[in-house]
């Protein structure tokens, strides 16, 4: 008698559940063989890297310090028995960037020469060509930090690249290899600046030899977070010449532009807007307005204070706090009469 079942004879219950299972058997195996394989695989890459890293740094020290080490002979022979992957080059690479930054002079020179004589920089330009962000930003890092020419055509069309990452390493790029115009990739910027942006590029001025740029070429590109970021950039680095051309910016139409020009007319302390201030004073914003309150403050006078008092409404619970703080900045000892009088002063 055969009393073994199929599962077409099981109740359906059980064989839902048998099959289910059957399933979730399956997938725990694959999962947990999915786990052992990355682990391994992580394991042999990690070993490799450490032993090439070995290599390379033995490699380098004697073409730097060896005078009867065979360069060329040595470099072909490393770069075809040890450089096949593009693991192999990313490692390569790493390894010559902590060189390049420990070392300057002619040794900073002979690691570039290094760099070339294991093809690295076809493999730069691959990666610049590369369909992944990482590996562009990657590619334009390495080329600013080793003082590499690429070509323009492949950088120009990064400065607008839709992730960010890319974006701030093409100005990088532009920021260090330039010698005479630092910002001129500014010229070719259709993507509104973020502030981190801006940011960057103001760090990355900090670092340039050469001659300051003059911010007012940019202060009527067609952005502008573009514009607002050369005006500041011009109180940042004094240059008082283009104060008129800040004090025209306090008509102007766009509300970030207007706050920009206060902002950096204050910093360069040009008490000359004042009137302009006080006249376009109750037309303004709350976030103006409070610029206007600290203007005053740092650079104006008491009066300038006072002609501003009939135009704080009673329900404008900030202005009248900025009103009466500025009030305290110009005189510390005022009495509770005095404060009194502020505040009647306000409708």
């Amino acid at each position: 008698m055969n009393i073994s079942l199929s599962i077409t004879d099981l109740p359906s219950v059980l064989e839902i559940n048998l099959v289910l299972s059957l399933v979730f058997f399956i997938l725990a195996i694959s999962v947990i063989s999915l786990i052992l394989y990355l682990r391994v695989h992580k394991n042999i890459s990690n070993h490799r890297k450490d032993k090439l890293d070995i290599l390379l740094i033995d490699f380098i020290n004697n073409y730097l310090f060896n005078d009867d080490f065979d360069k060329s002979n040595e470099m072909v022979n490393f770069k075809n028995k040890h450089l096949k992957t593009t693991l192999d080059k990313q490692v390569a690479t790493k390894q010559i960037l902590v060189f390049a930054e420990n070392l300057k002079g002619e040794s900073s020179a002979v690691i570039k020469e290094i760099f070339y004589g294991y093809g690295l920089y076809d493999f730069l330009i691959q990666d610049l060509t590369n369909k992944a962000w990482f590996r562009k930003a990657r590619a334009l890092n390495v080329a600013y930090q080793l003082a590499l020419n690429l070509p323009s055509s492949l950088v120009d069309s990064l400065i607008n690249a839709k992730n960010k990452d890319v974006r701030q390493q093409a100005f990088f790029y532009f920021l260090h290899r330039s010698t005479d115009n630092p910002l001129g990739f500014l010229d070719k910027v259709t993507t509104p600046l973020t502030l981190w942006e801006q940011i960057h590029i103001e760090n990355g001025l900090k670092s340039y030899e050469g001659e300051t740029p003059d911010f007012s070429n940019w202060i009527n590109h067609e952005l502008i977070s573009v514009r607002v970021f050369s005006m500041k950039m011009i109180a940042d680095y004094n240059q008082y010449e283009h104060t008129p051309i800040l004090l025209e910016f306090l008509n102007h139409k766009e509300h970030e532009i207007r706050l920009q020009a206060i902002i950096s007319l204050r910093k360069m302390e040009a008490p000359e807007m004042i009137p302009t201030l006080i006249k376009k004073f109750s037309r303004e914003s709350i976030q103006i307005k409070q610029e206007i309150f600290k203007t005053i403050g740092r650079i104006g006078h008491v009066e300038d204070l006072k002609c501003l008092a009939p135009y704080i409404q009673q329900e404008d619970t900030v202005l009248k706090v900025e009103y009466l703080k500025i009030a305290r900045h110009f005189n510390p000892r005022i009495s509770a009469e005095k404060i009194d009088e502020f505040r009647n002063i306000t409708l």
